[in-house]
């Protein structure tokens, strides 16, 4: 991951931080949401910007769903782990 370390990213996708960063030229947020009991993670597309999020996962009262964001086939069908080094960690 260019500007960022990506086992810190993770980490903080487990505490359901804000982050943006920028795969292929589109700018990405991603952002951990506390509600109903359950802890979501979900994935927007900025710029351009989309009509929808682009991935929304559900985790547990105590977890966010961070194995399946890592595991999830959203970028060209590809995995996180599989173009983390193409992505680019950035300030919003």
């Amino acid at each position: 991951m260019k500007n960022g370390n990506v086992n810190e990213f993770v980490d903080k996708l487990y505490y359901g931080d804000e982050l943006v960063f920028i795969y292929q030229g589109s700018k990405y947020f991603i952002q951990g949401i506390f509600e109903d009991g359950i802890c979501s993670l979900y994935v927007d597309r900025w710029d351009p910007p989309s009509d929808d999020y682009i991935w929304v996962g559900k985790g547990d009262e105590h977890n966010y769903p961070v194995k399946e964001f890592l595991d999830a086939k959203i970028w060209n069908n590809k995995s996180f782990w599989q173009v983390e080094n193409e992505m680019e960690w950035v300030d919003a």
